[in-house]
């Protein structure tokens, strides 16, 4: 069974936490933006976008919480692209599930990544 943080350490973040400041949803379900924060203490801003989705699925915890500016991301599991697996990220409110064609990621210090990694992980990266 995978560990789903590993993929959270495949992205190349480090080992602080990251938080979730927004989401877009575009292209209606096609396309989902997500802003994040990596470092609470030295924000450094990245996007996580999946591209060519055909299926979207939410479930909020805590409906308390959804006036919160930003959310706790607990784990990221990437899953499988082509659709052949859902992605699932975790947070302190929400959990989405999101069955995609591409992932991109987008920060500006990637270099440290693998480049076998990237392979591994179908990314496209952009920096």
């Amino acid at each position: 069974m995978k560990n789903w943080n590993d993929d959270y350490h495949l992205l190349g973040l480090g080992g602080f936490t990251s938080l979730i400041k927004s989401i877009n949803i575009s292209l209606w379900g096609n396309e989902i933006t997500f802003q994040c924060l990596y470092n609470p203490e030295e924000p450094i801003p990245y996007k996580i976008i999946f591209k060519d989705c055909q299926e979207i699925r939410w479930d909020v915890y805590d409906s308390e919480l959804a006036n919160e500016l930003q959310a706790d991301l607990f784990g990221i599991s990437l899953g499988e692209d082509h659709h052949r697996k859902p992605a699932l990220i975790t947070t302190d409110i929400f959990e989405i599930s999101i069955l995609y064609g591409q992932f991109i990621l987008e920060k500006s210090e990637i270099n440290h990544l693998k480049v076998e990694q990237k392979e591994t992980l179908g990314l496209k990266i952009l920096t």
